[in-house]
C-alpha cells in the first residue's frame, strides 16, 4: 500500500470514530489549519513554485475577482460591486442597508440579504485583508493548482509526531486538489467562465475519504491558480443557481433565438455550466414565459 493510500485510510478511520484520542484530534486539527497559521507555528515552510503567483491585491480587488463565483444575476453583481467598494480598510461597511436599498431602488429585505451573503461567503478574505493597514498583506496560498500539476506547500519540522501529521495533511490536500485540477482543465486554461463545481460527497466517494475529511481539507485554504489566488471552497458546491442559468440562456437567445436545446446545452457546457438538455428546455421555457409576460404588460 502506498503512503498516500495509507494516509487516506488512517484519516478515514479517524473521522469514523465517535471518540478520538488526543493524537487523532491533533491530526485533524493540522489537516484543517491553513498554511499561514502553520507557518506562524512552525516557521520552516518550503516555498511553492512562484511562476504563476499573481501580484498582491487589495481587499476590494480580491472581492471583486471572487464575486462571479457567487453565480448571481448581473443586477445583483452590480449591487455587490457597490457594496465591496464601500468596505473600509478595517473590513467595516460604510453604507447602511437603507442607503443601499435607496441607491439601487431595491427592497430593503433584498439589500439586507445581499450584504449578508457577501460577508458570510467572504468573511475569511475580509478578515485576512483587513489585518494590515499598510496594504502589504495578501493571502498565503496552501497549494498551487496549475493546468498540469498540483503542488502543496510543505512544512518541515524535526518532531516526528508533528511531521507525520503534516505529511498526512499534505497527502490529503494533494489528492483533493488533484481531483479539482483534473475536472477544471478548461477553467484553468481560461476557456471557461466558471469552474466545474463538484460536491464534497462525490470527491469523498471518488477518493475513498470521509466527507468530513474533504471538508477539513478545503476549509480556510486558498489555491494559487492561473486565474489568480482563489479560495479552495469555490470549486465545491451544488453548481450554478437557477437565476444564473436563466440569465446565460437569455443572453444566448438574444444572439440567436433559433438555437436548439442541444446547442444551448453545448454552449453552456463550454463556459462551465453542465446541465442536461432536458434541464435546458425547462429553463428555456421559463425564460420565454417571463419574456412573454413582460411584452404583454
Amino acid at each position: 500500500m502506498s503512503d498516500s493510500k495509507r494516509a487516506s485510510k488512517i484519516t478515514q478511520s479517524i473521522e469514523q470514530k465517535l471518540v478520538l484520542t488526543r493524537t487523532e484530534k491533533f491530526y485533524l486539527q493540522v489537516l484543517e489549519a491553513p498554511a499561514y497559521l502553520l507557518k506562524e507555528k512552525y516557521m520552516n515552510v518550503q516555498e511553492l513554485n512562484d511562476e504563476i503567483y499573481p501580484s498582491p491585491e487589495d481587499l476590494h480587488t480580491i472581492l471583486e475577482k471572487l464575486l462571479p463565483f457567487l453565480v448571481l444575476p448581473d443586477e445583483d453583481e452590480k449591487v455587490l460591486e457597490y457594496v465591496i467598494y464601500n468596505i473600509d480598510s478595517k473590513g467595516r461597511l460604510r453604507i447602511s442597508e437603507e442607503e443601499l436599498s435607496e441607491e439601487f431602488e431595491i427592497p430593503l429585505d433584498k439589500a439586507k440579504s445581499l450584504i449578508k451573503l457577501l460577508f458570510e461567503e467572504f468573511q475569511n478574505e475580509i478578515d485576512h485583508y483587513s489585518e494590515s493597514t499598510d496594504g502589504s498583506i495578501y493571502l498565503f496560498p496552501d497549494v498551487t493548482i496549475d493546468v498540469n500539476h498540483v503542488e502543496v506547500r510543505k512544512i518541515e519540522v524535526s518532531d516526528p509526531f508533528v511531521s507525520k501529521a503534516l505529511q498526512m495533511r499534505e497527502e490529503t490536500l494533494y489528492n483533493v486538489c488533484e481531483f479539482v485540477r483534473e475536472v477544471n482543465e478548461y477553467f484553468l486554461r481560461g476557456y471557461r467562465k466558471y469552474p466545474q463545481i463538484v460536491t464534497m460527497t462525490h470527491v469523498a466517494n471518488s477518493l475513498g475519504l470521509n466527507i468530513a475529511t474533504v471538508s477539513r481539507a478545503v476549509r480556510s485554504k486558498v489555491a494559487n491558480t492561473p486565474r489568480g489566488i482563489l479560495p479552495l471552497r469555490m470549486f465545491f458546491g451544488k453548481g450554478p443557481n437557477k437565476e444564473l442559468i436563466m440569465n446565460e440562456i437569455r443572453e444566448l437567445l438574444k444572439v440567436d433565438n433559433k438555437l436548439t436545446d442541444h446547442q444551448l446545452m453545448l454552449l453552456l457546457r463550454s463556459i462551465g455550466i453542465n446541465i442536461s438538455r432536458r434541464t435546458v428546455n425547462k429553463y428555456r421555457n421559463m425564460v420565454t414565459d417571463v419574456s412573454v409576460k413582460g411584452e404583454v404588460r
